[in-house]
C-alpha cells in the first residue's frame, strides 16, 4: 500500500498544534491554576480565622473559669449574712464584706474600663471547723492540725457560727491553731453553740496593663490587695472591659434591673443591691489572621461572662 504525496501532507498537517489550539490550552490552564490557588488561599484563610476564633473563645472560657470559684464567694460570710458580721479594728475597707464591690474608673493607654475590686471568704478547700472553744475573746482559733496553712500572718480570716461573723487579722500560726490580732465580738467553739467555721477572707483587683513581654499588648490581671501574691496574667490582647451589674432593687430578691455600669453602681453605692456580675471582655488575635482585613488583619469578638455569687441574694434577709 502506498500513500500519496497529497495524503502524507494531509496526515502532517493534522497530527501537529495549532497556535489558536496552543493559546486556548494556555489560558484554560492559567485559569484553573488560578482558580485553585484562590481556593487554597481561601481555604487557608478559613482555617486560620477558625484557629484564631478558637485560640479567642479559649481565652475567654480560661478567663471565666479562672474567675468563676471568686466570684461565686464574693459577699460569702458563712451561713450568717451580713447584717451579722462584725469588723475588727484592723479589717481595711477592701476587706469589708458587708461592702464586697469596690473599683474605679480608670483608663490604660486611652482604653477607658472599670477597675473592679471585690472580696471573696474562699469557702472551696478552705474550710475548716473549729475544734474547741476560744479561751477569750482574743484567744486562738483552735482547728485540726494541718489546716492551719491555709491561713497566713498580716492577712484576714472569717469566723462563723451561723449566728454571728467576725472578720479579723491573722497574727500567725502554730500547729492546730490561728492567732488573732484583735478581740472578736464572741468565744467561737463554745460546746454549747453551733459548729463554728474558719475561712480565709481575699480581696481581688482586676485590672488592666501592658503585658509583661510586650508594651504594646493590653493584658488583664488579677491580684491580690495587700497581700504577697505575683499578680496573674489571665489573657492578652484585651481590647475592651467592660463591667456591669444586675440589681434587686426592691430587695424581694428578683433581678428588676440588668447591666447597669459598674461607675453608676458605685456613684449611687448600690453595692448592697447587686446580684449579678457581668464583664463583656472584647479580644484580639494576633495581626496577618484576616488576609486584607482591617486592623492589619486582627480578628476581634467580644465574649459575655456573667458571674452569680451565691448568697449575695441573702445579704439583707
Amino acid at each position: 500500500m502506498s500513500l500519496s504525496s497529497s495524503g502524507v501532507s494531509r496526515l502532517g498537517r493534522q497530527a501537529g498544534v495549532g497556535l489558536v489550539e496552543l493559546m486556548i490550552s494556555l489560558v484554560l490552564g492559567l485559569l484553573i491554576t488560578a482558580m485553585a490557588v484562590q481556593m487554597f488561599a481561601t481555604s487557608r484563610s478559613t482555617v486560620s480565622t477558625q484557629e484564631a476564633l478558637s485560640y479567642l473563645q479559649e481565652s475567654a472560657r480560661y478567663v471565666s473559669f479562672r474567675l468563676q470559684p471568686l466570684m461565686r464567694n464574693v459577699g460569702y460570710a458563712g451561713c450568717a449574712n451580713s447584717r451579722d458580721i462584725t469588723n475588727s479594728s484592723s479589717v481595711d475597707a477592701a476587706h469589708d464584706l458587708t461592702a464586697p464591690f469596690g473599683g474605679q474608673q480608670r483608663t490604660q493607654r486611652s482604653l477607658s474600663y472599670f477597675n473592679l475590686t471585690f472580696v471573696s471568704a474562699s469557702k472551696d478547700g478552705n474550710e475548716t471547723t473549729l475544734t474547741s472553744s476560744m479561751s477569750s475573746l482574743g484567744g486562738p482559733l483552735s482547728v485540726r492540725n494541718g489546716s492551719e496553712s491555709g491561713f497566713v500572718a498580716d492577712e484576714f480570716a472569717l469566723v462563723s457560727d451561723c449566728n454571728s461573723t467576725d472578720v479579723f487579722k491573722v497574727s500567725g500560726t502554730t500547729q492546730g491553731r490561728v492567732e488573732t490580732n484583735d478581740t472578736l465580738s464572741r468565744s467561737y467553739g463554745s460546746s454549747l453553740s453551733s459548729n463554728a467555721y474558719l475561712y480565709p477572707v481575699q480581696a481581688w483587683d482586676l485590672r488592666l496593663d501592658d503585658q509583661a513581654t510586650d508594651s504594646t499588648v493590653r493584658a488583664l490581671y488579677i491580684d491580690r490587695i495587700n497581700a504577697t501574691f505575683a499578680r496573674e496574667e489571665l489573657v492578652s490582647g484585651v481590647q475592651g472591659f467592660d463591667v456591669s451589674f444586675s440589681l434587686d432593687t426592691t430587695g424581694n430578691g428578683s433581678v428588676d434591673r440588668v447591666k447597669v455600669p459598674a461607675a453608676t453602681v458605685r456613684s449611687e453605692s448600690r453595692w448592697d443591691e447587686i446580684r449579678r456580675i457581668e464583664i463583656a471582655l472584647t479580644l484580639e488575635s494576633l495581626p496577618g489572621v484576616v488576609p486584607g482585613g482591617d486592623n492589619n488583619g486582627r480578628l476581634t469578638r467580644t465574649f459575655n461572662l456573667t458571674f452569680t455569687p451565691r448568697n449575695l441574694q441573702l445579704r439583707d434577709s
